[in-house]
């Protein structure tokens, strides 16, 4: 009995602090709201073995919060914190490292503390591959530190059960071409691919999209170089390009936008409405 309530004021502190960070606009309060929610240390000894039910609450929290600052300031001050009570509480629930360190590296831009909480994941899962690997894929995607990548992406490698995506990555950082889109896009694939987890497959299909345009516009641009080599003038229209014999077709735009000339460059339609 005296567990059972123990657990259920647990669950409602942690209620109370979502609904109130969502009463709360400031960054500031927001930050001063965070000093009431109780450390994971303490959840956990609190908690008295019932820890899905709590990790699970928290993660719904940090989904939420999210969710919630990508669509309004993009400022992100509480997720570290939120994802290290969660992992403190839980050190084996994977998807807070692995979509955690992407986040946090991609979105609120603190590849520092991303590192951490990666780092803290691979010392308390010493033989799950997913987290060294999410561990490289920072640092070759965002960070460009490429060995840095290549020895986690060995690292995954080497890890019970391990597939074989990330001994691929290790023998293509160590021996071809670095940093190119082409590269990133694979590598975003081969992500969305592995992932059985929902939030990590949108940041993969988000990324997907990105790079896909940027090469698009890449392409592009290129062949109104041929355009004006050959014809002495600027396009006005991507459809001159197809009259002209350099395009079959213009490139579907992955955002549902569309590619258009302005000043004599490509630029995607969705560009201006970010």
């Amino acid at each position: 009995m005296k567990r059972a309530v123990i657990l259920v004021l647990l669950l409602l502190l942690i209620v109370n602090f979502s609904y109130r960070i969502d009463l709360k606009k400031s960054p500031h309060a927001l930050i001063g709201e965070l000093m009431y929610f109780p450390s994971g240390i303490a959840i956990r000894a609190l908690s008295m073995g019932f820890y899905a039910p709590l990790a699970d609450l928290i993660w719904l929290r940090f989904v939420q919060y999210y969710g919630e600052h990508r669509l309004t300031d993009a400022k992100f001050e509480l997720m570290y914190h939120i994802l290290d009570v969660l992992t403190t509480l839980d050190q084996r629930f994977l998807h807070a490292y692995t979509l955690g360190g992407i986040m946090l590296t991609a979105e609120a831009k603190k590849p520092d503390q991303a590192r951490k909480l990666l780092k803290k994941g691979i010392h308390a899962n010493t033989d799950e591959w997913r987290i060294p690997f999410v561990y490289g894929f920072i640092h070759y995607v965002f960070l460009k530190e490429y060995h840095v990548s290549q020895t986690y992406f060995r690292l995954s490698a080497q890890k019970p059960n391990a597939p074989d995506i990330p001994q691929r990555w290790a023998a293509f950082v160590l021996y071809r071409k670095l940093g190119d889109l082409k590269t990133s896009l694979a590598l975003w694939v081969d992500l969305y691919k592995s992932t059985k987890n929902p939030e990590e497959k949108t940041i993969a299909e988000m990324y997907i999209k990105d790079i896909k345009m940027e090469l698009d516009i890449e392409f592009l641009n290129e062949k109104i170089e041929e355009f004006v080599e050959k014809s002495g003038q600027t396009p006005r229209d991507l459809r001159e390009l197809i009259a002209y014999g350099l395009l079959d077709s213009i490139p579907s735009e992955p955002h549902e936008g569309r590619y258009i000339i302005r000043d004599g460059k490509v630029y995607s339609t969705w560009q201006f409405k970010r």
